[in-house]
């Protein structure tokens, strides 16, 4: 019998692919990862078939990749090895708790879907700019792309609360209290370890998620957001501080002109497919030169009581700020009614895609005070690679309340262009090295960055290969992936 026959047992004949078209879709993506088919495609609609196909697998030491959307554009769910590509997205159970404040998804669950849910219940996600609609929320948190609201200053990102998962050899293990029997998000306790995060930015290596319970919050009635300009990011570098630790607003972030042009031009969408087709720039050049270099964004919300009183007794506290260091407003409705939608729907700027149809990003960890340098670093690099300075994007995300920052350094090229393709590639893998080498944290380490960052680890690399043996020891989750 072939693996074919045997799946399609298992799981049924409607749940099983071998065809071209459906193995194509499955085998690349918009990275510089090299593209490869896998054998077949496995949808699992519940837990059970999850733990079928990987028990499967263990029996005839075949590769198993786990998939959700493959919208995370860096080359996760390529399966390097070919095998199975298990595609979870069949599975879109949504719990929600109005009381407490959290609910559980399972990783079929879109990030719209989730919020359009939580919407109905007067809640919502708090989710990253730049996060794609149609991308799986549980693989968004799961892979720790930064929400642009921090929920604490203590926590920051902190949102997943309990999961359950698959295991390497079929077993279901369940995190925090719920792994003792009570109910997902139960008073913290003493099982309540945060060991959930073994496996979070993991890449499918040492188990696949099938349940996660996040936080989430109150939807304010009452928002407003201030916009202030800068000519350079140095400039932004002291109010972002005092901002911060006045603990102003919800969320709070820096972004250069290119994106916001991008966020602003009405003729451009955002893509269904990556890379996208290349489309007309008059109005997003015209737009571009109109706004100042760089914009922080902050937006301050009404909590569920008196939610005007807040907003007012945060403005005064930012009036504060603006009269020391000399600020200057942007006070533009149509720009402020756009960030509006954003802070809830975040998936607009994700129309920069459209200026050349490809964008491949640089997104590290640093100390505020350490952006600069890594400007510094990239102006050497593309001078050297002869790439135009005013075509790169720039994302700057304070978090755990400006203790680091989060950074996106966005290149863009034409794919259907081998010249800009390479230069592109030669310029993106510069610019890593020389971060990394500098001490740029990539707690997020796809494809090439995962190769300079473990080659410089030497010890942290041999106990994840032993941690992987030890979970994994047939090796059938995403090999050639190294966990983290």
């Amino acid at each position: 019998m072939t693996i074919l026959t045997d799946l399609k047992n298992i799981l049924g004949e409607e749940k099983v692919f071998n065809d071209d078209e459906n193995i194509e879709k499955y085998s690349s993506d918009q990275s510089f990862v090299q593209p490869r088919k896998p054998d077949l495609i496995a949808f699992a609609e519940n837990v059970k078939d999850v733990q079928e196909v990987v028990k499967y697998a263990n029996k005839t030491n075949t590769p198993v990749v786990p998939f959700s959307s493959g919208l995370n554009f860096h080359g996760g769910t390529i399966p390097k090895e070919g095998g199975i590509v298990l595609d979870l997205s069949r599975m879109k159970s949504i719990q929600v708790d109005d009381n407490n404040w959290h609910c559980v998804i399972e990783p079929g669950v879109t990030v719209s879907q989730l919020q359009d849910e939580l919407e109905k219940h007067n809640l919502r996600a708090m989710l990253s700019f730049g996060v794609h609609p149609d991308r799986s929320a549980l693989t968004s948190y799961a892979e720790r792309d930064p929400a642009v609201a921090a929920a604490s200053f203590e926590y920051g990102n902190e949102l997943i609360m309990d999961t359950e998962l698959v295991l390497p050899g079929g077993d279901l293990y369940r995190t925090g209290l719920w792994s003792a029997g009570g109910i997902p998000g139960s008073p913290m306790g003493p099982v309540r370890a945060m060991i959930y995060r073994m496996w979070t930015g993991a890449q499918g290596t040492l188990g696949i998620f099938t349940k996660m319970n996040i936080k989430v919050e109150y939807l304010p009635k009452k928002r407003k957001v201030f916009l202030l300009q800068f000519d350079s990011f140095p400039e932004a570098m002291e109010p972002l501080r005092m901002i911060q630790r006045k603990e102003i607003g919800h969320e709070c972030f820096l972004i250069n002109n290119f994106n916001a042009a991008s966020l602003l031009c009405k003729k451009w969408k955002v893509p269904e497919q990556f890379p996208a087709e290349k489309a007309e720039a008059g109005e997003f050049d015209a737009l571009r030169e109109k706004l100042p270099p760089w914009l922080l964004v902050l937006c301050s919300n009404g909590g569920p009581r008196m939610p005007e009183g807040k907003i007012k007794y945060e403005e005064e506290a930012l009036q504060e700020i603006f009269s020391m260091a000399h600020l200057r407003t942007c006070d533009d409705g149509p720009i402020e009614d756009m960030f509006l939608k954003e802070m809830l729907r975040p998936w607009g700027i994700l129309k920069k895609f459209c200026y050349s149809g490809s964008v491949h990003d640089i997104s590290f960890k640093t100390t505020l005070k350490r952006v600069p340098e890594f400007q510094k670093i990239v102006m050497e690099v593309i001078n050297e690679h002869n790439y135009p300075l005013r075509d790169i994007g720039m994302y700057i995300l304070p978090i755990e309340r400006g203790r680091a920052v989060h950074c996106e350094i966005d290149f863009h090229c034409n794919p259907r262009s081998k010249d800009e393709v390479e230069q592109v590639k030669n310029l993106w893998h510069v610019v890593s090295e020389r971060f990394i080498d500098e001490g740029a944290f990539f707690d997020r380490p796809y494809g090439i960055w995962a190769d300079m960052v473990f080659a410089r680890a030497g010890t942290y690399t041999q106990k994840l290969k032993e941690l992987k043996r030890e979970l994994d020891p047939n090796n059938i989750l995403n090999p050639g992936h190294l966990c983290f």
